[in-house]
């Protein structure tokens, strides 16, 4: 369905996180998200506190009323007593707080001289500590997009979150790998006015986050917040939107629902309907499905309650395949965990008969115009459940449309993930002095800035002699600085970017973890063939090994490898043996042997002397064996 965005008065603002691979923002363990078994596992429970002004964010409050357990997963090597909360934070990581500088003088926001680090109250369990560290670092800035200036609201860097591996009614598993990645959160004003330019303007962002070439890359990495309001709506915040290209879509179906609202409290209020006409009894139904064909009441504990007026609309589409019964069984879910309930705008259906209807509505005492919902599961759960949907409908009543936070689902609808957290949930982090900034330090900065996508495809195609599939694939990648770095001290332009760019795509077929692949370990790579410890023949080969496991030093990794380097009197008394070994092929064939001979020569010296040192050997005992 297309609109009038100008008409609906459309609002857009983002908010992007962008992971950065600088190392953990408070302590030294690395970026790296791990799939083996944890060698660590401890449990937490958390609660809310008062903010300094004696206040209790809602959204904490919430999350604490689940009473929820936290059971987190550890690494002895790649995790700390930091992430556990166990050992105060250490000084914040250098690297990422100049490429946050770096991103911030990009787009010309004002970077302020005292930093102060603040804790934000999260207690979903997502950290250990019950809060997450966030510092904001700089504000008005701006983005062009298409010739229209975008306002940058804020610059912030925080840690990012505990991932989930497990999620169950009772409790939720954590892996703390994801726990301390910096984390760039890069807030616009609501200046976008069309779904279209709001996915402009998100890959605008993700560009200059990769020009940094600090930016995690991979699912997860980024995520998109959308904050979406249309006139007479309400701002709504479309929480973790991973995939860029449904941004436009997202857009356009928050647009769709909050229009569905605003119709439904029109036809609500054309009923005469007022909020205590929702102050309905919640009364047991469980008798009447003793013997149901229903797998999701027969001999269940089942409540209901009576909607005046609202038959038909209780079934109103929202989203496509949601309906406002969907709306309505997203906030059940969030709240109470329980998945689902029933409604009479859907029955009979699910093996509920039309015999059974007829007696819900008898007992709830329905009229041919009310609607009805039922819920089983436990008893104190249920009427938790049904007070919220009470709570819901009166909300619709009032206002059409509710401010909050909502998750992003795959299909690029949203469901009720939780109210909007306040300004109640931020104080000062204790643990951490302030930041003091020199304005020498951000001076030296602008002279070395990233180069923009289009000076890079200039000084790529121009200077460098780069193929223009090349300096395309390259003006993005996370290694374009590195790459920069290594063609002014004199590499071959052409030789390092199919490394980096070919060479890494190929490895990553053959199974590489490329994302764990860094600059510093690409220099001590190329500083290793530079000294002769293994040869370029292996270096991508030597790549793929050291990125399933980068917490190996280098030189371990050589050792295992088996790659030490060889002197040439060594390999030339292997040489020899394989010419003496096939005297009569030479002599048959001459020089055309070498190549025969290569093969075999590869095989036992691959990674220990260079391939164009043993061609050199190969040819000369060839031309001796040829002179006998």
């Amino acid at each position: 369905m297309e609109y009038d965005y100008f008409k609906l008065g459309l609002k857009v603002g983002l908010e992007v996180h962008q992971q950065l691979d600088t190392g953990k923002l408070f302590c030294s363990c690395p970026c790296i998200l791990r799939e083996d078994a944890p060698n660590i596992i401890f449990e937490r429970n958390l609660r809310p506190t008062a903010s300094e002004l004696n206040s209790i964010d809602e959204a904490a409050l919430n999350e604490f009323k689940k009473r929820k357990k936290f059971i987190y997963q550890g690494y002895a090597d790649s995790t700390c007593l930091v992430e556990a909360d166990c050992e105060p934070p250490h000084e914040i990581n250098k690297l990422a707080l100049k490429t946050v500088f770096e991103v911030a003088l990009m787009v010309n926001a004002k970077i302020f001289s005292e930093l102060i680090p603040m804790r934000k109250i999260v207690i979903d369990g997502s950290n250990t500590s019950g809060f997450q560290r966030t510092t904001l670092i700089a504000q008005n800035g701006e983005i062009i997009v298409n010739g229209k200036k975008i306002r940058v609201e804020a610059i912030v860097l925080e840690e990012d979150a505990s991932r989930i591996i497990e999620k169950h009614p009772e409790k939720i598993i954590y892996r703390l790998d994801r726990l301390g990645i910096p984390l760039i959160e890069f807030t616009t004003a609501p200046d976008i006015n069309s779904p279209e330019e709001a996915k402009l303007v998100a890959k605008e962002i993700g560009s200059i986050m990769r020009r940094t070439g600090k930016a995690k890359r991979g699912l997860g990495s980024i995520r998109q917040d959308l904050n979406v309001s249309i006139e007479n709506g309400a701002r709504v915040e479309l929480k973790g939107v991973q995939d860029l290209e449904l941004i436009d879509e997202m857009v356009k179906r928050e647009i769709q629902r909050q229009i569905a609202l605003l119709e439904l409290r029109k036809e609500m209020i054309e009923k005469k309907l007022i909020k205590t006409d929702f102050d309905s009894e919640i009364i047991e139904l469980s008798s009447l499905f003793n013997e149901s064909e229903c797998k999701f009441l027969k001999e269940k504990t089942v409540f209901g309650i009576k909607l005046k007026k609202l038959k038909g609309l209780i079934g109103k589409e929202v989203q496509p395949k949601r309906r406002f019964g969907t709306e309505l069984a997203s906030v059940v879910k969030a709240k109470t965990g329980l998945k689902g309930l029933l409604h009479s705008d859907e029955l009979p259906a699910y093996g509920v008969t039309e015999k059974e209807v007829k007696e819900v509505n008898s007992l709830l005492e329905c009229t041919h115009e009310d609607a009805f919902i039922m819920v089983s599961g436990e008893k104190e759960t249920i009427l938790t459940a049904l007070n919220a949907v009470i709570e819901r409908v009166k909300l619709t009543l009032d206002k059409g449309v509710v401010s909050e936070t909502r998750n992003a689902l795959e299909d690029a609808n949203s469901e009720y993930l939780r109210s909007i957290s306040s300004s109640a949930r931020m104080y000062p982090e204790t643990d951490l002095l302030p930041i003091n900034v020199e304005e020498k330090q951000l001076n030296e900065l602008k002279k070395n800035l990233p180069l923009t996508e289009k000076q890079r495809m200039e000084l790529y195609l121009s200077e460098f002699k780069l193929s223009e599939k090349l300096a395309n694939q390259m003006k993005l990648s996370n290694h374009a600085r590195f790459f920069e770095k290594k063609v002014s001290e004199g590499f071959n332009a052409t030789m390092i970017a199919s490394l980096l760019l070919d060479g890494l795509i190929g490895l990553k077929r053959k199974g590489a973890e490329t994302d764990n692949i860094s600059d510093k370990m690409l220099e001590e790579l190329f500083e290793a063939e530079k000294n002769n410890l293994i040869s370029k023949d292996v270096m991508l080969d030597f790549l793929l090994e050291w990125s399933k496991n980068p917490l190996l030093p280098l030189n371990e990794l050589i050792s295992k490898q088996g790659l030490n380097s060889m002197d040439s009197i060594e390999a030339e008394k292997i040489i020899k043996k394989i010419v003496e070994e096939k005297k009569d092929l030479i002599k048959q064939n001459g020089m055309r042997s070498v190549s025969a001979l290569m093969g075999e020569a590869m095989k036992q010296l691959k990674g220990k002397i260079d391939g164009k040192k043993i061609n050199e050997l190969l040819k000369k005992e060839i031309n001796e064996v040829m002179k006998q």
